[in-house]
């Protein structure tokens, strides 16, 4: 049975806006060449990720969504990966399933700022280290210096998820040639709406592009992806337009929650993460927001890896969609009031 219509999706469904009509053009174009190979292979991709990232194509692969690029990174380097927690759970979950040694480094971000704290014995041990920035679900960016530093030190590779550059551009792409053991990872699914469609890349040194090419299928990026990601380096002015109004929307919502005397994590990333004193104010939260129809992710959802503070990712939709997640959050407090009469 499919999604109730009438649910406000603000937890991992996409973004509240879709692709521009370039994209949309490009896409609906692609559909005449549906029951061809992508024999001409991603070569006018990579030029056009390669400018965008200021790096050259042999620096470029495109990956079936940066899951992929996640997967194939585990693969081949994975066979024991550290992870800085909490974080996005993939990195995880693609560990355990290729039968990786896991080291999992936990800390609470509830009254301290989240850090990398990774040891030189940690960084020695490990043969493939994990790093997510912006971190999700914190929305935490790891100093650059900080990470080239990691490099420097780790005695494998180093990935970096870099999946929400596009809301603080801070990399190290521009490094992958310097430090031969980085890899960064991004997607065309956070900023640029095309969560559907499944398209990422990977930017590391040539030898490394090499490797990873070759240990996929030969057309791993479907048509309509490809011609989705070459327009979308044609749209930039919509999607920067629409990443200002997202902004916009999440600060009304974020003063709404202070307003109403909820605590966040703040971060420039298109989601609140709010954060509770306890597992009973957070889950009457979250219930307000099901009874709004309002879906929403808690710490303990399958996305995040070993995230023990009570808290409530709040992925930001279009104003309507804010407006019913804060009257779910008023209805809390209007519920609390009348418990706070009763007992006294």
């Amino acid at each position: 049975m499919g999604k109730s219509i009438t649910e406000t999706h603000l937890g991992y469904t996409g973004s509240c806006y879709g692709p521009s009509l370039a994209v949309r053009k490009a896409m609906e174009s692609s559909l005449d060449m549906a029951n061809y190979y992508p024999y001409e292979g991603y070569m006018e991709l990579k030029k056009a990720i390669a400018a965008y990232s200021k790096v050259k194509p042999e620096n470029v692969m495109v990956t079936n969504g940066c899951d992929e690029a996640i997967a194939l990174i585990t693969y081949m380097f994975g066979r024991k990966v550290l992870i800085q927690a909490p974080t996005y759970s993939e990195f995880e979950r693609i560990a355990k399933g290729s039968g990786s040694e896991i080291r999992i480094k936990e800390q609470s971000i509830a009254k301290a700022p989240f850090k990398i704290s990774f040891s030189r014995t940690d960084l020695k041990w490990a043969s493939l280290t994990w790093i997510c920035t912006p971190n999700n679900p914190t929305g935490d960016v790891i100093p650059r210096e900080k990470i080239l530093d990691i490099a420097r030190n780790a005695g494998g590779m180093v990935a970096v998820d870099e999946a929400y550059y596009e809301y603080c551009n801070e990399t190290v792409a521009d490094s992958v040639n310097d430090h031969k053991n980085l890899i960064v990872a991004r997607t065309f699914s956070k900023a640029f709406a095309t969560e559907g469609v499944r398209l990422g890349y990977i930017i590391s040194n040539p030898e490394t592009i090499r490797a990873l090419e070759n240990s996929t299928q030969e057309y791993n990026v479907n048509r309509t992806a490809r011609a989705a990601g070459i327009a979308v380096f044609k749209s930039m002015g919509y999607y920067k337009s629409k990443m200002a109004q997202l902004k916009s929307i999440k600060s009304g919502f974020e003063e709404a929650c202070k307003n109403l005397g909820l605590s966040i994590k703040e971060n420039a990333l298109p989601f609140t993460l709010l954060i509770f004193n306890s597992e009973t104010e957070r889950d009457l939260c979250y219930d307000a927001f099901l009874k709004h129809g309002v879906i929403t992710l808690k710490n303990t959802h399958e996305e995040f890896t070993a995230f023990s503070d009570p808290s409530i990712r709040v992925a930001i939709g279009n104003r309507a969609q804010m407006e019913k997640a804060i009257l779910a959050l008023k209805s809390v407090g209007r519920k609390a009031s009348m418990q706070s009469k009763v007992l006294s």
